[in-house]
């Protein structure tokens, strides 16, 4: 007799595997094997044998379980029949593995879902297939609860990063600069001195992302830069000015000596020394340049993770009225004007943000205004600076500490309220995980769009929601007590150089570390959700715009009631959804089909954004969607589109960023245009695929898609490419008057 395999090779069949199979089954049920089931298997395999010369796996299968169901043993036949369907998945899981594994190591499935890595790359290959058994093995043995895993299946509530669910990893951290200037750091194979002058904490700040950058899954930052290192301004400019008194005036050892470690720019002594004092300056000056370009360009070219990532590093600055932190913001702000490279292109790393404050640099009589003005006219030509709001009404601030000051993260997470004695220091502390419910979903089982109904069913879309949301909090804790198991020694740089708060207190587990951060509710898709339950989107109606907003009060409340409930620190997140744009849209037009403005376009339009393609002005852009920001307890932002043309007009930007901030209490704001750049001559401007220059077509077409930039927009994935082309300019549709 002979056995059909499932691949169709023709083997030998083998009695012996039917009877282990079969007394598997008694084990199961009866934790013993007796005389009297051994009969039963043997009889069942000699049964078998007697049904054909040549029989499928499947065949002989179906034989067992018949013979077994006709035997007074049907809770065996259950338990064969349950071991067959496991063996089946697993077989499936198997094959599907080695199918998607090869299909990476080929790199002929490149989705782009990150455009910051290239899937090329061999390491990009190993990357995303190692990140794919990652998924399954989360999804599927263990790493997640059935309910929860279940709800990621069917894209109800999305698991961002799933494959570091297993390791416990953590998503992102503003690293905490105090610690690391202070005493310096220590990495595997070696230890880095505290810096004693502004280029080595320029050198050090590109080293630390670096490496902290390893031991996560999401970006680096800094909340304050310009108070961090304008100790460092005032370290170097006494060292200049020893060389100057030394070498120009040729003073005294002993006087030299007695020059503090750190001396001020605004020193009345030094200042006595007129020319001493100049050259120091000038060297300074000199110094802070070169380091501050140095930075942008070691920040765009440390590679840091597979397929050639370099650190999602994300820089605060403005706030320090300070003479030395205020040269620290200027020199950042001339090095992002400054461009890097052989045709000084734009950095696409670090995302700078300019801190918006009243009293401070917001208006003409403020000590820092003149540093607002350096950053309209790095953001007219650069995109970045992004523009953040101490003035915001959750912003929280104590204004006798700069750790308080409002801050974000380019991508948009910010942090808020520490439950556990923190309160709103933001130093040191960044995002455990974020969730992130797909709302076109709950929409379209809901409302008008499919034709079952002629009224959205209200009621069954807050029962849905409540679902969503209680799942998203199970999954959110679920990988909350993956990474809060995790030892120390599983990240020694953060946890040996306290780069996040708490790191101190961390001996068996990081549990002590972790709680200070937050765990993040996402949305994605407003508008979609809007037009599937009641055929317009909350741009197009102000009732459905009432009640969008009503959706985001519930999420916002849900998620006090969740860190009530829990002691943890959640927070509402209007997540940037690069690569879930796509991978969503896809999966709602395989349950639903292509719906009209619900899953008609090649994306989904983020958190609670005006769809892109609404021809709406600037400021009714603003102020459609400010009412929403005020519940982002862990993050949104807010963008403007326009023509290249109009952003120099650096005082119309002004005014909508006084605007934004001053009158509608937006917290996080963002310009995008065109930059494209010929990468043959180096010519910039507008003008997409050739150059007016020289000709080429070798170009660059640079633009902002989800809160960072990447070097060309053609290197995300598909619907990110087609959200870009089917953006509208709203300053085209902007009636500016007389101003």
């Amino acid at each position: 007799m002979q056995v059909v395999k499932r691949d169709g090779r023709l083997v030998s069949f083998r009695e012996e595997k039917i009877v282990q199979a079969i007394l598997k089954a008694f084990m199961d049920v009866d934790k013993q094997i007796t005389v009297d089931t051994k009969k039963i298997a043997e009889g069942i395999a000699a049964f078998v044998m007697t049904q054909g010369e040549i029989l499928s796996v499947e065949t002989i299968q179906d034989l067992v379980e018949e013979k077994l169901m006709e035997s007074d043993r049907k809770d065996v036949a259950k338990a064969y029949i349950i071991y067959r369907n496991d063996r089946s998945r697993i077989r499936n899981k198997k094959s599907k593995i080695i199918k998607n594994y090869l299909s990476r190591v080929e790199a002929d499935n490149v989705q782009n879902a990150n455009a910051n890595v290239d899937e090329h790359s061999f390491s990009g290959r190993e990357k995303e297939a190692s990140a794919d058994i990652g998924k399954i093995i989360a999804l599927d043995f263990g790493g997640l609860s059935e309910e929860v895993a279940n709800a990621h299946k069917e894209m109800l509530v999305y698991q961002h990063d799933l494959e570091k669910t297993i390791y416990g990893q953590h998503n992102c951290l503003n690293l905490n600069f105090n610690e690391i200037f202070k005493n310096g750091f220590k990495t595997r194979n070696g230890d880095v001195r505290p810096p004693a002058s502004f280029s080595s904490g320029c050198q050090l700040i590109a080293v630390a992302f670096q490496c902290q950058s390893q031991i996560q899954y999401g970006g680096v930052g800094t909340i304050h830069l310009d108070y961090d290192l304008a100790p460092l301004v005032r370290m170097s400019f006494a060292k200049h000015y020893k060389d100057g008194l030394k070498w120009i005036v040729h003073a005294d050892e002993k006087y030299i000596n007695s020059v503090p470690k750190e001396l001020s720019i605004e020193d009345e002594e030094a200042k006595s020394h007129k020319g001493v004092y100049e050259y120091a300056l000038a060297m300074l000056e000199k110094e802070g340049a070169q380091a501050a370009q140095a930075l942008y360009h070691n920040l765009n070219t440390l590679e840091s993770r597979q397929g050639s990532q370099v650190p999602f590093t994300s820089i605060n600055l403005g706030r320090d009225t300070s003479p030395e932190g205020r040269l620290v913001t200027k020199w950042m702000m001339e090095a992002s004007i400054e461009g890097i490279g052989k045709f000084h292109l734009t950095s696409i790393f670090p995302i700078s943000i300019f801190q918006y404050k009243s009293g401070t640099n917001a208006n003409p009589e403020d000590p820092n205004y003149d540093l607002k003005q350096l950053a309209l006219k790095s953001m007219s030509k650069r995109i970045y600076p992004n523009w953040c709001n101490g003035d915001w009404s959750q912003a929280h601030e104590d204004p006798d500490n700069p750790d308080t000051y409002f801050s974000t993260m380019g991508c948009r997470t910010l942090v808020g309220y520490d439950r556990h004695g923190l309160g709103y220091i933001r130093q040191g502390r960044g995002n455990n995980v974020p969730n992130t419910i797909i709302l076109p979903k709950l929409g379209i089982e809901y409302g008008i769009c499919l034709g079952k109904r002629t009224e959205p069913d209200l009621d069954g879309f807050w029962s849905g929601l409540e679902e969503a949301l209680n799942l998203c909090e199970k999954g959110l804790l679920e990988r909350y007590d993956i990474i809060k198991r995790q030892s120390p020694n599983a990240a020694p740089f953060m946890y040996q150089n306290n780069t996040m708060q708490g790191a101190k207190d961390c001996k068996d587990t990081v549990e002590e570390s972790v709680k200070h951060n937050s765990l993040a509710v996402g949305l994605i898709g407003m508008a979609e959700m809007c037009q599937a339950l009641f055929g317009k989107d909350h741009s197009e109606d102000e009732k459905v715009h009432e009640f969008a907003l009503s959706v985001i009060k519930r999420m916002y409340e849900f998620t006090q009631e969740a860190s009530e409930r829990n002691d943890l620190n959640f927070g509402l997140y209007f997540t940037p959804a690069e690569g879930l744009c796509r991978t969503a849209l896809k999966a709602l037009r395989d349950q639903y089909g292509v719906i009209e403005n619900v899953t008609s376009h090649e994306y989904l339009t983020n958190s609670c954004h005006v769809p892109v393609w609404q021809k709406v002005s600037i400021y009714d852009k603003l102020r459609i969607e400010a009412p929403f920001t005020k519940y982002a307890t862990a993050g949104c932002i807010t963008y403007v589109e326009l023509e290249s043309t109009f952003v120099h007009n650096t005082k119309a930007i002004e005014d909508i960023i006084d605007y934004a901030f001053k009158e509608l209490d937006i917290p996080y704001l963002a310009f995008n245009f065109p930059i494209d750049s010929c990468l043959d001559c180096g010519y910039q401007g507008e003008f997409n695929n050739e150059c007016p220059e020289c000709g080429s077509q070798n170009i660059q077409q640079l633009r902002r898609v989800t809160g960072y930039l990447t070097t060309d927009y053609r290197n995300f994935n598909d619907g990110k490419q087609a959200e870009v082309e089917e953006r509208v300019k709203h300053s085209a549709y902007t009636d500016f008057g007389d101003k």
